[in-house]
């Protein structure tokens, strides 16, 4: 009866392997990739009900994720925040109201709303609320200072571990307490016809007073886009722009991180408002550190959209700024104070929670910018795995990018089995091409899987459709 036992197991095995050949032929075609180097990718691809190992490469690989990291920060903050959680603005006017007179200053006191002033949200949603406030208190002209408080957050905008060429670009903004439209500064070029001619910079919004930017960016070949890179950090109020931009365009737009996130709030809402006839005689200002005059007045306390709804958009939409808030505000609801540092203890204490501590991995980010984060595949699936178990885990599993359907996975799975059922947050970033999600097989149980390739040698997109291939293959096993 042994005997006939372990005939059984034997070949049990040998019809998994039969029903995973794709999987398996995915897997291999990959590893025989002269192109890939083989210690710098790792695969790990589990049954969640059962544990099975169904695929793996490296999986203790530590290896860079790059924005599959937003992965664990915005778990973090639905295990912290919860889902329904809102953040809060306030608006605070000092001094008498007289005759359509403020006389005194208006302050915006941020609460790191990181939705405000996007074209998603509702571009001009916090701008109409507050100009209705003003009317309702009598107010048509402010007569004092227009004030941006961001004590709320510490004033370190982007963590010391972003590469440099990535803290001039709107991607590398990092976060504080107020932001307008993800700290991004608008710049409007025209462009000439003729391949590697001069461009002329018409324009920048918000309009920063003492913002200088030298502009070198010239016209690129024709069907080529923005190719540029902005350089210059959190509080350099002198820029430079270099690379090619898309030729004879009359207005081409690109966008840069914000020299001044808070200073940045208040400039951009002033020029909305003025739009709708409310008059500023004082100055535009930031503050990092002084707190609201006691005897000011709250007008306006305006919210967020729900944190869930969030979450969505930083998965979807792989968004940096927002991933990064909603890290660092984890960590103000815990600590009540916020650094890049009170971050990382955070998720470090909830990953110990959820996952253990018999797993290793090394975060500098809330967002997977930083080139210093390490995972490995292991530790990425063990977590998907846990958290199925949260009583957050429906709205969280939504917010992942939908195959063929959603975010950056739209264009890929078309006519697939994976089309529609596979949902997966990716990383990119020129030395990493990274997917890790969930996927039911053909016996409908659910599948957690991650990939992460670093340094691969050849071409980026080729890359792409050979992981596309092995995720279809996972959807396809038993």
């Amino acid at each position: 009866m042994r005997k006939y036992f372990f005939v059984l197991i034997l070949l049990l095995s040998v019809f998994t392997q039969a029903q995973n050949a794709a999987l398996n032929a995915a897997v291999q075609e990959l590893k025989n990739d002269p192109l890939m180097p083989q210690n710098s990718w790792g695969l790990m691809v589990i049954n969640c009900l059962t544990g099975e190992v169904l695929a793996q490469h490296n999986p203790d690989s530590m290896l860079i994720p790059a924005s599959v990291t937003k992965m664990f920060s915005t778990a973090l903050a639905l295990e912290t925040l919860g889902d329904t959680f809102h953040f809060r603005t306030g608006v605070f006017c000092s001094g008498i109201i007289s005759n359509g007179n403020l006389n005194g200053d208006l302050w915006i006191e941020g609460g790191a709303d990181p939705t405000i002033g996007m074209d998603f949200w509702g571009k001009l949603k916090f701008v109409d609320a507050l100009y209705a406030e003003l009317q309702k208190n009598g107010i048509d002209t402010i007569r004092g200072d227009f004030i941006g408080q961001a004590t709320f957050f510490d004033s370190i905008i982007i963590p010391s571990t972003y590469p440099e060429d990535d803290y001039g670009n709107y991607y590398g903004a990092g976060t504080s307490a107020l932001i307008w439209d993800g700290n991004r500064v608008e710049l409007d070029f025209s462009t000439p016809y003729g391949v590697d001619q001069a461009t002329t910079l018409s324009s920048f919004f918000p309009p920063f007073p003492l913002l200088e930017i030298e502009n070198k960016t010239k016209s690129g070949r024709q069907g080529t886009g923005d190719n540029s890179i902005a350089w210059g950090g959190p509080f350099d109020y002198n820029r430079m722009i270099d690379g090619t931009l898309s030729p004879g365009k009359s207005s081409f737009k690109v966008y840069a991180s914000s020299p001044d996130p808070a200073l940045g709030f208040v400039l951009a809402v002033r020029y909305y408002l003025e739009e709708k006839g409310m008059v500023f005689l004082g100055d535009c200002k930031s503050s990092y550190s002084k707190p609201i005059s006691e005897n000011s007045k709250k007008i306006l306390t305006w919210e967020s959209p729900m944190l869930l709804d969030i979450v969505a958009f930083t998965n979807t939409n792989s968004h940096n700024v927002t991933a990064e808030t909603l890290f660092k505000m984890s960590a103000k609801e815990i600590y009540s104070v916020t650094s890049y540092d009170h971050g990382l203890i955070a998720l470090d204490s909830f990953l110990v929670r959820t996952v253990g501590d018999t797993l290793k991995y090394h975060f500098s980010d809330g967002c997977g910018l930083s080139k210093t984060n390490r995972i490995s595949t292991a530790f990425v699936v063990r977590f998907l795995q846990q958290i199925r178990y949260k009583d957050w885990f429906e709205g969280y599993y939504v917010s992942l990018p939908i195959a063929g359907k959603t975010g950056t996975l739209k264009s890929m799975f078309q006519g697939s089995t994976a089309y529609g059922k596979l949902r997966a947050k990716s990383g990119y970033m020129k030395t990493v091409r990274a997917y890790s999600g969930y996927v039911e097989n053909k016996n409908r149980e659910p599948i957690a899987f991650s990939v992460i390739v670093n340094y691969y040698k050849g071409n980026g997109y080729a890359l792409k459709k050979k992981l596309e291939k092995l995720m279809i293959a996972i959807s396809e096993s038993e």
